[in-house]
């Protein structure tokens, strides 16, 4: 098989119904679920030994041609290098080459009629002597997986799951009819395993223990039953890291969970991203919005980061699912909730905490930002956990309240007021995002009221507040971001975006603004 046709086979690789009949077969024979990367190792098994055999059988059709061996008249000869082409000898006859003399030259004829002419006999080697044309001899199927494993998987997966026969749970699949049944009665003791639990987590093995599934069914497809009859059940959540099913009661999770805080939602601003230059981007990356249009999924390349809170996380309890330090947290297998655990960085106390990725926050940190006197603009540090599923969580704090000059706001007259006051600080803060609000119910209020105010009369409130604060009239974007977010969830980006559009706003560089007036 030469080099072209090979590529060509793996390139435009199909699955074909005997190979999932063969993946059905080898489920039956293991009695065991296996993941997209077992079958798809097992698929490309099956395939190389029907491509060995294919080959066999077709070089078991006549000598394969090798110019350094004689031949007969009425000899049948295969060439593999030229398609798998058979032919006869029909004619022998010395060659006439000073350089390769003695040879001979074969005359082959082949279907059709043609016929043409071959060297044979020669004494010197040629490398068709030494070529080999069984799959066998040019890769093993291990190394046929690493080159083509990709392909063939992603065919196998889009295959299966348009097959009626398989059904996957998380990243394994079996076949539907060797699926063991799990009654309702199993069910409603598994509901109640987790009741006495606090709603969990618990893992499959953990009430599988308790279900008494016949004992001949191998103990990995009774995991995968309950599994399967667990997620098929609006009851059960599955909230454990990736690689670990852990279970939970829907109703016991908590709503924060459930439905996004109020303080979160965020209505998508349009706005021409073309216009912010590289100091204003560099802004967007500086607060770790999660709602910031960098990459999410970020590669981490610090032990430990640091993010500034702003008033919608810290009114709920929670932490922006940044794209920096996304993958600190823990992914799931099905869910976009995954339940982990905080470690408070000082006592090394833990507690529990959420991340729910698809609204990208992370959710359990209200009764901890009370304990320790966090703020708005509080620095935050995180790191990963000694276990996997574990998040070092800290903040810097003083050795006792002191109180200091900073940013606080009030609502007067039905509108937000800034002034600069001594507060009592308990952590370390950054001093442009720093807001103290000794009333958060007050500002929520104002914020209801204001909801359906345009975005640049929010601005033109928030600002000049701030403004007043400083002789120089000037606004960092940073502390208009934090500001801002007292009263609408709003990103960076599309909020320096708002300044630039509007001429009343001057950029005075470094990400500082002033506002000018006029029409």
């Amino acid at each position: 098989m030469n080099e072209v046709v090979k590529d060509q086979y793996w390139l435009q690789f199909k699955v074909a119904p005997a190979d999932l009949e063969r993946l059905a077969n080898f489920l039956v024979e293991t009695e065991s679920p296996k993941t997209i990367e077992q079958l798809t190792q097992e698929l490309v098994r099956y395939r190389y030994q029907q491509l060995l055999t294919l080959a066999e059988e077709t070089l078991a059709q006549g000598r394969i041609y090798r110019p350094g061996e004689t031949y007969q008249v009425g000899e049948q000869v295969l060439f593999p290098n030229s398609g798998n082409r058979l032919g006869e000898v029909v004619e022998v006859r010395p060659g006439h080459n000073p350089e390769y003399e003695p040879f001979t030259v074969l005359t082959i004829a082949f279907e059709g009629g043609k016929s043409q002419q071959f060297a044979a006999s020669l004494p010197v080697e040629h490398p068709l002597d030494r070529a080999t044309y069984l799959p066998s001899g040019e890769a093993t199927p291990e190394e046929l997986y690493a080159l083509h494993g990709e392909r063939v998987s992603t065919a196998l997966a889009a295959a299966l799951r348009e097959s009626p026969q398989f059904i996957s749970m998380g990243p394994q699949w079996f076949l539907k009819e060797l699926v063991v049944e799990i009654s309702a009665g199993q069910l409603n003791i598994a509901e109640a395993l987790l009741d006495m639990a606090g709603g969990g987590p618990l893992p499959t093995q953990a009430l599988l223990d308790e279900l008494e599934l016949p004992g001949e069914i191998a103990g990995r497809l009774q995991l995968f039953s309950l599994e399967c009859a667990l997620q098929q059940d609006a009851r059960f959540d599955e909230v454990g890291p990736a690689g670990e099913a852990q279970w939970y009661l829907m109703r016991m999770e908590p709503q924060a969970v459930l439905q996004i805080p109020e303080h979160l939602r965020y209505m998508p601003i349009p706005y021409n991203r073309s216009l912010l230059d590289e100091g204003m981007l560099a802004l967007e990356a500086q607060v770790d919005d999660e709602w910031a249009e960098t990459t999410f999924g970020a590669q981490l390349d610090e032990d430990m980061v640091t993010l500034k809170l702003i008033y919608p996380h810290w009114r709920s309890g929670t932490l922006p699912l940044a794209a920096r330090f996304a993958q600190l947290f823990p992914t799931a297998r099905l869910t976009n909730r995954v339940r982990f655990s905080f470690v408070d960085g000082r006592t090394g106390k833990t507690f529990p905490g959420w991340v729910v990725r698809n609204h990208r926050y992370v959710y359990g940190l209200e009764a901890w930002y009370d304990e320790l006197g966090v703020t708005v603009g509080t620095f935050v540090d995180l790191k990963a956990g000694e276990h996997p599923d574990q998040v070092t969580v800290d903040v810097r704090r003083v050795r006792s309240r002191r109180s200091e000059w900073v940013r606080t706001a009030t609502v007067q007259d039905g509108r937000i007021y800034f002034e600069v006051k001594p507060m009592p600080m308990a952590c370390k803060y950054d001093e442009l995002s720093v807001v103290v609000v000794p009333d958060p119910a007050e500002i929520d209020e104002l914020a209801s009221e204001l909801r359906h105010e345009p975005l640049e009369k929010l601005i033109e409130q928030v600002f000049s507040g701030l403004a007043a604060l400083s002789l120089q009239r000037a606004v960092h974007g940073a502390t208009l971001y934090s500001a801002v977010n007292l009263l609408r969830r709003v990103p960076p980006a599309p909020l320096v975006a708002t300044l630039l559009g509007n001429p009343r706003y001057e950029a005075l560089g470094d990400n500082y603004w002033a506002y000018r007036g006029g029409d």
